[in-house]
């Protein structure tokens, strides 16, 4: 064990089990530890490098505005937020739309149930099963139960209903706010809705009169191979939650919220003191910009189907998701899988679904990582029989 690594050890709560490096730096799709060993990054930080690892075109636009303005609050105008809102809504709303800006996913979520409940005059929000919307009071309240688990008082207003259970959602929506859920459930190991389920809660939603919430901390920004999942699946929310890759790493949170609703809501109700500050904005802006000039979105799309037509192996039963949000589903627990790519250089994700290998890679990972991890996975599973 290295230096930093028992400095962590000595210093932080152990809340999480990390891979058995310090990293050092990263470029595109690939990161290295301080012994400069060289790893593949097939899982992105958790969504967060979509466009790759310390992109010059956020650290030069980081660079230039600290030199400038760090900091200062929603009290005053500045041109970064103006413009990070409008990128955000070019590329994944529609006109008229409007946004607010907190620093996390987590944030991002409880907000727009409290817009919700403040545009419908409603309480209860419902939720689908399996969930994740982040770990604060709210937001947890809305997870999947494994992470509810020893948190009394939390979520009295919060109905959790089955996924893809539409008559489980009518039932609920009586009387309720919103209907928040994931349209693509990362943590379960991608679980994916249909379009059918999707376009049907915003039927029900608008017959209720209550608002749908589409949570796009990893569907969003191209990832699904569209600019957001709402494009990808064809319904319309009133609103979506954005955070991860929003600004490359840089902390930020989004609620876009949907004219009709925007419109309603009023100046007071909403607040925070860092969301929207210059350096989050700048990186938003140039994070959006290079997305759309480098055509990662098509790119996300492209890899998509190359995944799904060359990883033809046994041991995969199916592939879940959509773009670069993707889930290998094994014939077998996926650790021992991924603990063999990690051996090979090769960093991938594990899900809820103990059986799932997570692919959130940054959305410049072209054919040529893609078919170094078909290589490794084939080298894997011809040391492996196929389960029974």
């Amino acid at each position: 064990m290295n230096d930093s690594m028992s400095l962590e050890d000595k210093y932080l709560l152990p809340t999480y089990e990390k891979f058995p490096f310090a990293l050092e730096r990263g470029e595109g799709c690939w990161v290295w530890d301080e012994d400069g060993n060289k790893y593949l990054d097939l899982y992105g930080g958790h969504a967060v490098a979509a466009i790759g690892h310390s992109p010059a075109v956020v650290t030069a636009a980081i660079a230039a505005q600290s030199a400038k303005l760090l900091f200062y609050s929603n009290l005053v105008y500045t041109r970064p937020r103006a413009e990070a809102a409008k990128a955000l809504v070019d590329f994944c709303g529609e006109p008229g739309s409007q946004v607010f800006f907190c620093n996390s996913g987590a944030e991002a979520n409880e907000n727009a149930m409290r817009i919700a409940r403040s545009v419908t005059g409603k309480k209860n929000v419902v939720v689908a099963e399996g969930g994740f919307h982040g770990r604060t009071a709210a937001a947890i309240a809305a997870t999947g139960l494994k992470y509810r688990k020893g948190l009394a008082g939390l979520g009295a207003d919060i109905v959790h209903v089955p996924f893809g259970d539409l008559a489980a959602a009518e039932e609920a929506l009586k009387g309720a706010a919103a209907f928040l859920l994931e349209p693509i459930q990362s943590v379960q190991g991608a679980a994916t809705a249909t379009n059918e389920y999707l376009q049907g809660l915003e039927a029900l939603c608008g017959k209720n009169g209550a608002l749908l919430i589409f949570d796009e901390v990893q569907t969003g920004l191209g990832r699904v191979g569209a600019p957001s999942a709402r494009h990808a699946f064809g319904a319309r929310p009133q609103m979506q939650t954005f955070a991860k890759a929003l600004a490359s790493g840089v902390p930020a949170g989004a609620v876009l919220v949907a004219p009709e609703a925007a419109a309603k809501v009023k100046p007071g109700e909403l607040g925070s003191t860092f969301g929207g500050g210059p350096l989050a904005c700048v990186a938003i802006s140039a994070t959006i910009k290079a997305i759309v000039d480098q055509n990662l979105t098509e790119n996300a799309a492209e890899m998509e189907d190359l995944i799904r037509s060359t990883f033809k192996f046994p041991q995969i039963a199916e592939i879940r998701g959509k773009g670069l949000l993707l889930g290998l589903v094994l014939d077998r627990p996926s650790k021992p899988t991924r603990d063999a790519l990690l051996k090979k250089k090769i960093i991938v994700g594990g899900a809820d679904d103990k059986h799932v290998i997570r692919l959130l890679p940054p959305l410049t990972v072209g054919p040529t990582e893609i078919g170094l991890l078909r290589g490794a996975l084939e080298e894997i599973f011809a040391a492996e029989p196929v389960a029974a």
